[in-house]
């Protein structure tokens, strides 16, 4: 019972950070300088500054139903949910948020708001849920199409940016245009790339050593693979293991000083699925 309320509680604070931080772009730098949003927040904005009869918060509550039937239909009840707890937070602090910095240049604040929105987005979706609209969207096409959180959200971003264009002025769509490429960076960044772990090829004579070291020194598993050299015919036994990028250097002294002569290849591992080792989200 205590290990599901502090899980809970876990959820709960990503939810609530991340939704904080997505609002203090939108409301601080977004709002103030009539900019169209990101994502379901920008349609929302999109039909508040046409339509000014209710509340933004409220717009983007109603907006949001037929997304959270796909979410439940293909990713799973328990994200909805949270999900759902996650939308009722951002809409909350939608309508309570209401400073805004003396920033007048517009450029830097769709920067800024762009890079703040990206990592709110990767908090948000480090939990079990999202705080609905696009994020709930872009979830289902890195579920199924292995699109990255940050160019899904590219793609329908650029659909509402094509709408927005029948309603705003060029110059404001370009600025929107820069804060959805800045924020997009920014979840990527955030969520894939600060997670991003190392594949390292290791070819030594020594490898049953170099292999021992890594299990009991380092807590890293390695698998054997048979090989065979391409000029001599000689054959090679390879050891292929997945780590974080903060063990890279512990590995590679451990690797030489068991074998100065020994052969690495060292190569990003963008999307690693597994238990221990695995960046795999809790969708």
């Amino acid at each position: 019972m205590k290990h599901k309320v502090a899980d809970f509680l876990k959820q709960l604070m990503l939810l609530t950070v991340g939704s904080f931080i997505c609002v203090v772009a939108v409301k601080c730098f977004l709002f103030p300088h009539g900019f169209v949003a990101r994502g379901f927040t920008g349609l929302a904005l999109l039909i508040y500054y046409k339509f000014p009869i209710v509340d933004v918060s409220i717009i983007y509550l109603l907006i949001n139903i037929p997304v959270f039937v796909l979410g439940w239909r293909y990713v799973s009840l328990r994200f909805v949910l949270y999900s759902a707890l996650g939308m009722a937070i951002y809409s909350f602090m939608l309508a309570v948020v209401t400073y805004v910095p003396n920033v007048d240049d517009m450029m830097l604040s769709a920067a800024i708001a762009g890079a703040i929105s990206g990592v709110g987005t990767a908090i948000l979706l480090r939990s079990y849920g999202s705080c609905g609209g696009v994020e709930i969207i872009c979830v289902i096409l890195y579920k199924y199409f292995n699109i990255t959180l940050g160019h899904g959200s590219m793609i329908i971003n650029v659909l509402i940016l094509v709408l927005s264009l029948l309603m705003f002025p060029i110059q404001w769509v370009l600025y929107a245009l820069v804060y959805i490429a800045v924020s997009m960076q920014a979840t990527n960044m955030a969520f894939h790339g600060l997670s991003k772990r190392q594949a390292i090829l290791i070819i030594s004579e020594k490898w049953h050593a170099i292999a021992e070291a890594l299990k009991h020194k380092h807590l890293c598993g390695a698998t054997l693979i048979n090989g065979y050299g391409a000029y001599k015919g000689a054959e090679k036994t390879i050891l292929y293991t997945v780590i974080p990028r903060r063990k890279v250097s512990a590995v590679k002294r451990a690797v030489l000083d068991e074998d100065g002569s020994a052969f690495m290849a060292i190569m990003d591992a963008e999307d690693v699925t597994g238990v221990e080792i695995g960046n795999q989200p809790h969708w």
